[in-house]
């Protein structure tokens, strides 16, 4: 597999980032839904493209919280990259370029290839949320706990 990159995006980009998102669009994953938002969201995350051959091909975004912890708060690979191993790289990378941390996550039930990308990563499932997002969906929370 070609190597991925991370570009970092600022909040001029927004149109680039609701490009992507809409692109990656699943119902299973939970989009910003205007520029108010995407521009939010870029401001308070650290929002990366993912670089493929030269392409962006998805985004990866975390937030530092209060008590340290990093929450990875978007992951979306374009579906003409998907099942290519993009989206596993991309945490990998990331999780290396993060170091030793607390990391966690939200990601829906149903959401099984991401899932299994988390699992696998050592992230393990602590909680089940109900409407995270207030859109009625649930989520599983997951932890990677530096000491894993």
């Amino acid at each position: 597999m070609k190597e991925i990159s991370f570009k970092r995006v600022n909040v001029e980009d927004w149109r680039l980032i609701e490009k992507m998102e809409k692109g990656a669009a699943s119902p299973l994953f939970q989009e910003c839904v205007d520029e108010a938002q995407y521009k939010k969201y870029i401001t308070e995350s650290k929002v990366f493209l993912i670089m493929f051959d030269g392409q962006a091909v998805g985004t990866i975004s975390y937030k530092k919280m209060e008590d340290g912890t990093i929450l990875m708060n978007g992951l979306t690979v374009l579906p003409d990259y998907r099942e290519q191993g993009i989206a596993k790289t991309a945490m990998k990378k990331l999780l290396v370029d993060l170091g030793d941390k607390n990391i966690a996550l939200y990601v829906h039930p149903e959401n099984t290839p991401a899932l299994l990308i988390y699992l696998r990563l050592g992230f393990v499932i602590t909680a089940w949320k109900d409407n995270v997002f207030g859109n009625g969906q649930p989520r599983l929370f997951l932890k990677r706990t530096s000491n894993l």
